[in-house]
């Protein structure tokens, strides 16, 4: 993922996110209130057109998000071989150097370093070593890959201020184009898709430079090699004291005119835009035109002021505009499988003790929730609320209790009369039973409703951040529905036994009567 801020209109800066959006619908997590209830998959599905048809308020001109260009690399490829001819036709006062342009299967684009050609030595087998995309040995790219484009570009070695610049041209033949899984194993042959038998792509050259020309040949030139081969260009040009380029793309390439993107609430309400509208995003010394497809609350990690778009088409942009890679990734999600997955805490460790370490940030999700479980600021809150619920709970059960007694000892005089007159007592104690039963019933009832209503209102206001404002996303109150239903029930069961067991003492009910005649 791409990390990038961007300044809003009112001051304020917001957080752009250039992610893989096929799959950040089965691998980000966001809760469900951030989200306004929608599934990950539908916050997502319109960034990229592989997840079906554009959504309500998209664009129907979003470009599909499996572009064809390019030739498809076997997965694990670690180095390209070129076997290629340069012969030179004009002054050989240039500079040769090759450079690719590379997609991974997240969409996102790399330039390999400068290769430099030999000119005029016969047919070479020119190495591009694909680990260092990814700072190998310690990493590797994400394949399969693709390749895009190759940039030949030249130079004039010494030039001099009084002399004309030289006439530099050549012929290149590129023969063969093969794959190694090992920088120094065998390489295999790759076939580019829709080639015949004369092995050649189908390529795209951009235009040449002011003063220069340039062609790609159907067949080989008179005194060039033939046979079959991926690659026949002529090119003739006056370089400029700088690096003058030729890209060739294999297939067309085709940029979208905007991009479809997701917005916050607070990102629409700081730029004054709405559902639908077309923003100008810069972004890497360049504007991006994104269409708003959808809001949210918050998107992951970015909080509630960001823009998040697709990788894989806004690496189409700058590859389509001079074969230009993507800005460097600025950090990886690495989702689980579950919550008690623990290939995460693995490769945590690995990248905190192997090597390499030191050169990044890695964060834990499980560790982040610890820590701020654990942050004092919360913890006493915390553990006051506790105690305060403990002794609402044991002052209520008193009370019950106390209230259950006094019940039971006011009706014992009625309940004397009523056994005098043959009234049954197991009657009299299902009826003491029945209106402990209701009284308990409802207070408990008004006790959680008041009691969740007061944990509503005050825990938001208790709870902060170590700088003192109030935490985003916004404090979510969640009351465990069978510890309160345990407890209430606790409470309940007190007044109860006190009415059942005040009943069935003082069994003397002559006593209870004289009681009576002399009150």
């Amino acid at each position: 993922m791409i990390r990038a801020q961007q300044p809003l209109p009112d001051g304020r800066s917001a957080q752009l996110l250039a992610l893989d959006a096929a799959g950040a619908g089965d691998r980000v997590p966001l809760r469900s209130d951030l989200r306004d209830g929608q599934s990950m998959d539908k916050v997502f599905s319109g960034l990229a057109a592989a997840a079906g048809p554009p959504s309500e308020g998209a664009s129907a001109a979003t470009p599909d998000a499996k572009p064809t260009t390019g030739i498809p690399l076997p997965a694990g490829a670690q180095r390209l071989d070129f076997d290629l001819t340069l012969r030179a036709t004009g002054t050989p006062t240039g500079t040769p150097n090759l450079k690719l342009l590379l997609r991974d299967r997240f969409g996102m684009t790399y330039r390999t370093p400068v290769s430099t050609l030999p000119v005029g030595g016969g047919r070479v087998t020119v190495p591009v070593d694909l680990a260092a995309l990814a700072d190998g040995p310690v990493g590797k790219p994400a394949g399969p890959l693709t390749l895009l484009s190759m940039i030949l570009s030249y130079g004039v070695l010494d030039p001099k201020e009084d002399a004309p610049p030289p006439l530099v041209g050549g012929e290149l033949t590129v023969h063969r184009l093969a794959v190694a899984e090992a920088a120094g194993g065998p390489a295999v042959p790759v076939q580019p898709p829709g080639a015949g038998a004369s092995g050649s792509a189908d390529w795209t050259m951009s235009d040449p430079p002011k003063g220069a020309s340039a062609a790609l040949l159907a067949e080989a030139a008179p005194g060039a090699p033939t046979g079959p081969a991926l690659l026949r260009m002529r090119y003739n040009t006056v370089p400029k004291r700088e690096e003058t380029a030729l890209v060739l793309t294999a297939g067309a390439t085709v940029a979208p005119a905007e991009l479809p993107g997701v917005a916050t609430r607070g990102y629409l309400a700081a730029s004054g835009a709405k559902v639908g509208d077309v923003l100008p995003v810069p972004f890497a010394q360049s504007t991006v035109r994104v269409r708003i497809i959808r809001v949210v609350g918050a998107l992951p990690v970015a909080g509630d002021t960001a823009l998040a778009i697709d990788l894989s088409l806004l690496g189409r942009l700058p590859a389509a505009d001079g074969a230009r890679a993507l800005p460097a990734v600025t950090e990886w999600w690495l989702p689980g499988a579950s919550a008690d997955d623990p290939v995460p805490a693995r490769a945590a460790a690995a990248l905190r003790t192997g090597a390499g370490a030191g050169g990044q940030d890695v964060l834990l999700r499980d560790e982040v929730a610890a820590a701020l479980l654990d942050d004092p600021l919360s913890t006493a809150p915390q553990r006051a609320l506790a105690v305060l619920a403990v002794a609402c709970a044991v002052l209520a059960a008193i009370g019950f209790a106390a209230a259950a007694a006094a019940g039971a000892r006011e009706r014992s005089r009625e309940s004397a009369v009523l056994l005098a007159l043959g009234t049954p007592r197991r009657l009299l104690a299902r009826t003491a039973a029945a209106e402990g039963l209701v009284l308990a019933g409802l207070g408990s009832a008004a006790g959680v409703g008041i009691g969740a209503a007061l944990v509503h209102l005050v825990v938001p206001l208790m709870v902060r951040t170590p700088a003192g404002s109030r935490p985003f996303p916004e404090l979510l109150v969640d009351l465990p529905a069978g510890r309160t239903l345990l407890l209430t029930v606790a409470i309940a069961v007190v007044p109860l036994l006190a009415a059942t067991l005040g009943g069935r003492r003082n069994r003397n009910t002559a006593a209870r009567l004289r009681q009576v005649e002399e009150s």
